[in-house]
């Protein structure tokens, strides 16, 4: 069964402790029958590299530094080459930049990453979440202790379409591209298939703080209201779904669902984590149609509290704000 990704780039951001992300990107690829490449991305020396690095001789220079690690990149390859055909690429300049570039001119449709682990990245913004917000194709961010193969896999859906008219048709079909990309995932793994949703009525911040008064009877009524709501809207999706899936792809899966009401910002992070969840696939573009409203408050607070591996799904249309002619900047 051909995958969901026949185009897949690997990004290294640096040359500790790699084998097991090249393996797993390896594992992803053989699993979609998929192109791989391996990418060495990056930061270019500062203008004054020569005089601040004098003393370390054997990386004297930006062509020696790339030679460095063409070198390095081609021996990791090569432990590969056994396991499953890769090329190579080394970018030396701005990652953001080239990563993004390379997408657009040799049309990637995956990028594979590790998820960077320092606390000042997450704090100020890191390489991931810059790609997740600007990437044109989707982002799979492997979570620092890799796994060999996804036993739970997380569809995490916005079921609400209380928007704007424009915005509905463009929240229903990221839906379905995000529930599309777990079925492939969970399909090629052999995995459980999750669909999380969750709702919240009222803000609690606006209740906790007394702000307005709730009739409690009248809230648990509004609350199943909107349960059977969320749930025809699934019910919906999956069938519109079945007729693009081969013939009892469903009754294999047997998805679990699981529409929760809550604090959105807490509480998708704390299902997955309840569900053991290996990967989840969420959209990672809030205010749709908004422009400048790019991986709003819940998808980074969500990744933030994140233990496992997320693929950032972009919503049809998008474009990114980076182009072919930033690469010549």
């Amino acid at each position: 069964m051909k995958g969901h990704y026949s185009n897949i780039l690997c990004v290294l951001s640096d040359t500790h402790r790699q084998d097991d992300v090249i393996a797993q990107a390896v594992h992803i690829a053989k699993s979609h029958q998929a192109t791989l490449t391996l990418m060495l991305s990056l930061e270019s020396l500062p203008p004054n590299a020569n005089m601040v690095m004098e003393s370390f001789s054997y990386i004297d220079s930006q062509s020696s530094m790339e030679t460095q690690a063409q070198d390095w990149l081609r021996n990791q390859a090569e432990k590969w080459e056994e396991k499953y055909p890769t090329q190579t690429k080394v970018s030396i300049g701005s990652p953001l930049i080239d990563i993004i570039t390379n997408v657009i001119q040799y049309q990637y449709d995956l990028v594979i990453k590790r998820a960077e682990e320092s606390f000042l990245d997450r704090l100020f913004g890191s390489l991931d979440m810059r790609l997740l917000r600007k990437c044109p194709c989707p982002v799979w961010v492997l979570h620092q202790k890799c796994t060999s193969q996804y036993k739970n896999v997380v569809a995490a859906l916005d079921l609400n379409y209380h928007y704007p008219k424009h915005e509905i048709s463009v929240r229903k079909k990221l839906n379905a591209d995000i529930l599309r990309h777990a079925i492939q995932i969970s399909l090629l793994e052999f995995s459980q298939l999750h669909i999380v949703h969750v709702f919240d009525a009222v803000p609690e911040n606006i209740v906790r703080d007394g702000f307005i008064t709730v009739d409690n009877d009248q809230m648990e009524t509004d609350l199943a209201k909107i349960h059977a709501e969320r749930e025809q809207a699934l019910e919906d999706l999956l069938q519109a779904l079945e007729g693009e899936l081969a013939p009892d792809t469903m009754d294999y899966l047997k998805p679990q669902k699981h529409i929760v009401h809550g604090y959105p910002r807490r509480e998708i992070a704390a299902t997955t984590k309840s569900l053991d969840t290996d990967v989840i696939v969420m959209g990672t573009v809030a205010r749709l149609g908004v422009p400048g409203f790019i991986m709003g408050g819940t998808a980074e607070e969500t990744m933030n509290q994140l233990n496992c591996a997320v693929v950032g799904i972009k919503p049809a249309g998008f474009t990114s704000p980076i182009t072919l002619a930033d690469a010549n900047d």
